[in-house]
Parts: structure tokens; C-alpha cells; sequence
């Protein structure tokens, strides 16, 4: 009777150890610890390009709202004023209204571009001065960081005026706009081709 009761007390106390670890076991997972840890995370954006062209794409490429423009702008690399019979008073020259520019600020910097001409020359030593040389246009439209409109249609092109410029130097942009080039023929102007440049500075 006595190794009987020695071999149940054995057995209970191995039970007891038994469900105390378990317990133990079950309080351990529960347990909430307050312990962070941290792993740091890195992200580059590199820089791109400062762009200013003669857009002869023929999409708006998603940038360009079309307000009052082409949806396909002209695709030749120059302006062409077209051809007008002599006249002994003054003649309104203008080109088509689909030349479309585009700056592309990719950088983040602030910016500024003037656009000037020079005299329409042609062989003979015949010209027309830069002074009648004027230009208008659509509104310019975009993304990105606003604009500074500063331009001014119709003014003389024979000194630098701002064409496109942006003050705040912070963020991206992508703008468009279409011109009209215009020239004021004087009366009387030699029948010649004439030829110029426009030139834009960035």
C-alpha cells in the first residue's frame, strides 16, 4: 500500500511540474514587450535637364490642355512667314498660329527665357528691321510649378523680351504655348526673300 501511494504522490508531483511549466510557458507568450527597433530606408531622385525647344511633336504629350490650340502643332523646324504681292503701303504679315514652344524645367530651379529677333535680310543689302517684328499667342499651359507671366504679345522683338520665366525655384515644370509671328512689311519693301532668326536665351 505504501509503494502504491509512494507512486501516486511521485505521479502528481511529476503532473504538478508539468502543468506549472505549461503555465509558465502560456504567461511568457502573452506577455506584451515594449522594445522598437528601426532600420532606415533610402530614396533618390537624381536631377534631369533644363530643355527650351521648337515643339514639332505632334501630340500635346498630356502636358498641354487644348485651349483654343492645335492638337497637333506644326512639324517644320522653322517659321515661315509666307509670300505677300509688293505693296506700296504697309502690309500685316503673319505666319500660322500652330508654332507651339515648350520649356521643360526638369531641375528645380528658378528660370528665365527672352526671346529676341533679328533683321529679316536678303540678298541686295535689303532688310527689315527687327523693330517690326512682333509675336502673339495662346495661353501658355502645363504642370508642374506656375509660371511668372511675364510676357507681353505685340511688343518689338529687336530687344530681348521675357518669353517664359519662373520665379519659384522649388518644384518641376512643363509648359507649352503656340505663337503667331507677325511683321509689320513696310510700304514700298523691295520684292527680295527675305530671311531672320529668332533667337532664344536661357
Amino acid at each position: 500500500m505504501e509503494r502504491i501511494s509512494n507512486k501516486r504522490s511521485i505521479k502528481m508531483i511529476g503532473l504538478t511540474i508539468v502543468g506549472i511549466f505549461l503555465l509558465s510557458t502560456l504567461l511568457y507568450l502573452g506577455t506584451s514587450f515594449a522594445a522598437t527597433s528601426s532600420t532606415d530606408t533610402t530614396l533618390g531622385i537624381t536631377v534631369w535637364t533644363f530643355s527650351f525647344f521648337k515643339d514639332t511633336g505632334t501630340t500635346m504629350g498630356g502636358y498641354f490642355v487644348p485651349l483654343n490650340t492645335h492638337l497637333t502643332g506644326s512639324s517644320s523646324a522653322s517659321i515661315d512667314i509666307w509670300t505677300y504681292g509688293a505693296s506700296l503701303t504697309e502690309i500685316a504679315a503673319t505666319s500660322s498660329s500652330d508654332h507651339r514652344f515648350t520649356v521643360s524645367d526638369m531641375l528645380g530651379n528658378s528660370f528665365t527665357v527672352t526671346l529676341s529677333s533679328s533683321t529679316l535680310t536678303a540678298a541686295g543689302g535689303l532688310s527689315i528691321a527687327s523693330s517690326a517684328i512682333t509675336y502673339t499667342g495662346t495661353v501658355r499651359v502645363g504642370t508642374g510649378s506656375p509660371l511668372t507671366a511675364t510676357w507681353v504679345f505685340n511688343t518689338s522683338l529687336a530687344a530681348p523680351v521675357t518669353f517664359v520665366s519662373r520665379s519659384n525655384g522649388s518644384w518641376l515644370s512643363k509648359f507649352s504655348q503656340e505663337i503667331t509671328l507677325k511683321v509689320q512689311i513696310p510700304a514700298a519693301q523691295a520684292p527680295a526673300s527675305y530671311t531672320g532668326q529668332l533667337t532664344f536665351t536661357y
